[in-house]
C-alpha cells in the first residue's frame, strides 16, 4: 500500500487555528441526546458547519480530509494519554478514512479544544498499521483492529485505532490547557444522582476555599492543597443549593491551567462553557465567526 497523497483545505486549516480554547459541551448538549457516544464529536462536526453525524462512509471535509476528536489528558509523570479511538464502522474503508486527518485534541475533563494537528497516512504511521493486519487481536496488541460495542441495542463492529499508537503516531509532546483525569472518580461520580451525568465543573482563581458554585453561589468545599499540586480537586456543594447542583457530583479546576489565558479572544466563552453557564440559546457556532477564504487552496 503507497503513501497517501497529501490533500489541504485552507478553510479547514482557518477553522482549526480558530477552534483553540472552544469548549464543546454547549454545542454538545445542542446537538446530541445527553448519553449519546460521540455527542463531543458531533459538536466538533457541527462547529466546523457540518451536519452531526455518527458515521458516514464519505469523508467529514469535502470528502477529502476526515476529523477526529481526540480527548487527551495528563499523566502523573507529565506525559500527554488518550483512549483507543473509533476509526469508523466495519463496513467502511479504514486506510481512506486515515488518509488525509484532521485531529482535533480536547482536554478530557474541561472538553475544551487544546490542540490540533493533520496529518496524512504514510511512512512509519503506514507501515505499523499495515503490520497490523498479520497481528493475533487477543496476544500482540495491534495497532489497529475490530471492536464490537452495544449501540441501539444490537452489537455494532468497528475498526479502532490504539491508545499506543496514538500516542507513538499522533499526539503531540505537550498540549497547553491538559488536567490530570481520574479515569475512576469520575466514573464514580457519574453515579451521583439518577442520570449518570458527568460532574459540574468550577474554575479556580487562587481564593481560599470554599469556592462560590458559579451556577448559584452556594459554596464548594475542595482541597487547595490537591488543586494546587494536581490542577484540579473534588469538591463537595454545600447549602444553599441550585436547582440542578444537587443532582451532579463537582470538582473544581485551577484557572491558571486552562488553554487561554484571561482577557485573550475567546476566554470568557469558555469559561461559562466549562461551568456550564451557556443557555441553549446562546450557543454560537465557530464557522459563522470564520471567513471562508475564496481560494481553498486544495493540493
Amino acid at each position: 500500500m503507497a503513501d497517501t497523497p497529501l490533500r489541504r483545505c485552507a478553510h479547514l486549516e482557518a477553522l482549526a487555528e480558530s477552534a483553540l480554547g472552544l469548549g464543546l459541551g454547549p454545542a454538545a448538549a445542542l446537538v446530541a441526546p445527553i448519553h449519546a457516544r460521540g455527542r463531543f464529536g458531533n459538536a466538533l462536526q457541527w462547529h466546523f458547519g457540518l451536519d452531526p453525524h455518527d458515521s458516514s462512509e464519505q469523508l467529514d471535509w469535502e470528502d477529502r480530509i476526515e476529523l477526529k476528536l481526540v480527548s487527551v489528558w495528563r499523566r502523573r509523570d507529565g506525559g500527554l494519554a488518550c483512549d483507543k479511538l473509533k476509526v469508523c464502522d466495519i463496513t467502511a474503508d479504514p486506510w481512506r478514512k486515515l488518509g488525509n486527518v484532521l485531529w482535533v485534541f480536547a482536554d478530557r475533563m474541561t472538553r475544551a479544544i487544546v490542540g490540533h494537528r493533520f496529518t496524512r497516512l504514510a511512512g512509519a504511521a503506514r507501515s505499523s498499521l499495515a503490520a497490523a493486519w498479520d497481528h493475533d487481536p487477543h496476544f500482540d496488541r495491534p495497532a489497529i483492529f475490530v471492536e464490537a460495542r452495544e449501540q441501539d441495542e444490537r452489537q455494532a463492529p468497528a475498526y479502532y485505532l490504539s491508545a499506543t499508537w496514538l500516542a507513538e503516531h499522533v499526539l503531540p509532546a505537550s498540549l497547553p490547557g491538559v488536567y490530570r483525569f481520574d479515569a475512576k472518580w469520575w466514573s464514580e461520580a457519574r453515579g451521583h444522582g439518577r442520570w449518570r451525568r458527568d460532574p459540574l465543573l468550577a474554575l479556580w482563581r487562587g481564593e481560599p476555599s470554599p469556592v462560590a458554585c458559579p451556577r448559584c453561589g452556594g459554596p464548594l468545599r475542595c482541597e487547595l492543597d490537591r488543586l494546587r499540586a494536581e490542577g484540579w480537586s473534588p469538591a463537595v456543594h454545600a447549602m444553599p443549593l441550585g436547582p440542578d447542583c444537587g443532582l451532579q457530583a463537582h470538582a473544581v479546576l485551577a484557572m491558571a491551567g486552562l488553554p487561554l489565558a484571561p482577557g485573550a479572544l475567546g476566554f470568557d466563552d469558555l469559561v461559562a462553557a466549562i461551568e456550564s453557564r451557556v443557555a441553549a440559546s446562546q450557543v454560537a457556532r465557530l464557522s459563522d465567526r470564520v471567513l471562508e477564504p475564496e481560494d481553498h487552496e486544495h493540493d
